[in-house]
């Protein structure tokens, strides 16, 4: 065979059929001649020949000039994917489909498989070849796709995705160090993470801002507990102490019955409760809320409340108030309100002491028991003496206590898991329906404190928040029946279909 003759016809079968003007060639045009002519010469070189027919539905143009011009792709605008909406290329702003479903470590395999040569240096796959081993490429076209992207070091859709991974990493490590993070702080380490991965145009936009907070479900939240670096260094010891004290709990507990393992813990409350947030006008530059005291928003009382396994609250709940003598006059007794549900004492601090924890004992606890009763108390030091608990009063009854380690009371125990902050919003929402509807009251005065707490004890003793307080030691760890679905203060004291109708017309 000639190849002389093969070039000769071939030149007179283009001029004949297409009538084609000479231009200047370009390197596109080499390389097909190039590989024309490897073929050519590869013919001459052989010396049987198998002839095979293959036959294609082609729906548009193929061509090898453009990386757009795939048929069996299928292109979408960007906005198809909220999270890339704000990246914009002007070469090109059609992304294909397909081509988000390779990952770069598949797109290299593949053009490491099509571009391996034999010992003469000459390219020995095929396509046909090719594509059986990767059924998943539509076309021959991908595998130049994919050398494009190997140089690009990855698609857009996968340059952003590694940015977004890069910044929840690094998001994941502030949080679990309790480090405080902002918009700004997420916007910098993407932009970093994109010039690291030259993504040339990506600004961190506010759309890219909000699409990567909802994919990983990030919000700004109030800070609710302040630790020290040290408390995070030992977080391992804290974990294991708290295990250690559930494994405790499971061992005593079976000793007792519901009603007699019990959880007490002191919370204080400020005089007067005023909210830290409120809907107002977009735009304004300062946001006020108004109070009756601002003497009585610095000081407080504490409350000491009471509950049981068995979801009922055990006696009725201690009141210290703040008196700066220690101790309240003939004439403020006179006039005091004195409820059944409510023991009422007092300090300079509002605050309690170890002699007032043995007054909660004698007057709180104690007659409200039976022989015997598990008591889960925190690490605070004027409940820890021993003396407290061998009174004469508790002589005749088996009184064992097992101390909450320290710095695991936020998880474990259950007045400050749940309990407390659904009795402190019963308060505060009440303050706040006093102010808005002008109320000609001052709640933060003595005998109408003592009346709140009575009122608040008294309704979350109803047998309706009974689920809600066994869902305080279910949260953590002491049961294992979840007592939900139950309803908590909002749902049953203050359901918005009733908050407009005077109580006696319920």
């Amino acid at each position: 065979m000639n190849p002389s003759n093969i070039i000769q016809y071939l030149a007179e079968l283009v001029n004949i059929k297409l009538n084609l003007n000479t231009t200047q060639v370009s390197q596109k045009e080499r390389e097909v001649a190039e590989h024309l002519s490897e073929t050519i010469n590869s013919f001459t070189d052989c010396k049987q020949y198998h002839y095979e027919e293959e036959i294609t539905l082609d729906l548009a143009d193929k061509s090898d000039e453009s990386d757009n011009s795939d048929p069996d792709t299928v292109y979408c605008e960007e906005s198809i994917s909220k999270s890339y909406d704000e990246w914009k290329d002007k070469e090109n702003v059609l992304e294909p489909r397909h081509l988000r479903k390779y990952s770069l470590d598949f797109m290299k395999e593949v053009v490491d498989f099509a571009d391996a040569k034999d010992q003469n240096g000459k390219r020995r796959r095929s396509w046909k070849t090719i594509y059986n081993r990767y059924r998943t490429l539509p076309d021959q076209t991908y595998v130049n796709r994919f050398r494009k992207y190997i140089q690009q070091h990855g698609t857009k859709h996968q340059k952003i995705q590694n940015i977004d991974e890069l910044v929840f990493k690094k998001f994941v490590h502030a949080r679990e160090q309790s480090l405080p993070i902002h918009d700004l702080d997420i916007r910098r380490w993407a932009l970093k993470a994109a010039h690291e991965h030259q993504l040339e145009g990506f600004k961190a936009s506010d759309k890219w801002l909000y699409n990567f907070k909802w994919n990983y479900k990030t919000l700004s939240r109030k800070i609710t507990n302040i630790i020290t670096k040290k408390e995070i260094s030992n977080w391992n010891e804290v974990e294991m102490s708290k295990q250690n004290f559930l494994k405790q709990f499971n061992k005593l507990s079976s000793n007792y019955s519901v009603h007699e393992i019990l959880n007490t813990d002191q919370v204080g409350v400020e005089r007067e409760q005023h909210s830290t947030r409120t809907l107002s006008f977009q735009g304004e530059k300062k946001t006020y809320d108004i109070v009756s005291s601002k003497n009585a928003i610095s000081h407080s009382y504490t409350i000491q409340s009471t509950i049981s396994l068995a979801g009922q609250h055990v006696g009725p709940i201690l009141l210290c108030l703040q008196e700066n003598e220690r101790k309240m006059g003939d004439i403020v007794k006179n006039r005091l309100f004195v409820p059944k549900n409510v023991v009422i004492t007092c300090s300079s601090s509002g605050k309690l002491t170890s002699s007032l924890v043995s007054y909660w004992l004698d007057k709180c606890l104690l007659p409200s028991i039976g022989k015997k009763y598990l008591l889960l108390f925190d690490s605070w030091s004027a409940q820890n003496d021993t003396k407290i608990y061998e009174s004469s009063k508790t002589i005749r009854k088996h009184v064992e206590r097992i101390q909450i380690p320290q710095h695991t009371t936020a998880d474990i125990q259950p007045l400050d898991k749940y309990y407390n902050r659904q009795m402190k919003n019963f308060i505060k929402r009440l303050y706040n329906h006093v102010a808005l509807d002008e109320i000609p009251i001052n709640l933060y005065e003595r005998n109408n404190i003592i009346k709140l707490v009575s009122l608040v004890h008294n309704q979350l003793s109803a047998p309706v928040f009974n689920k809600m307080i066994c869902y305080a030691w279910f949260a953590c760890g002491y049961t294992k029946d979840d007592p939900s679905p139950f309803e908590n203060i909002n749902d049953v004291c203050f359901p918005y279909e009733t908050t407009h109708v005077k109580c006696e017309d319920l």
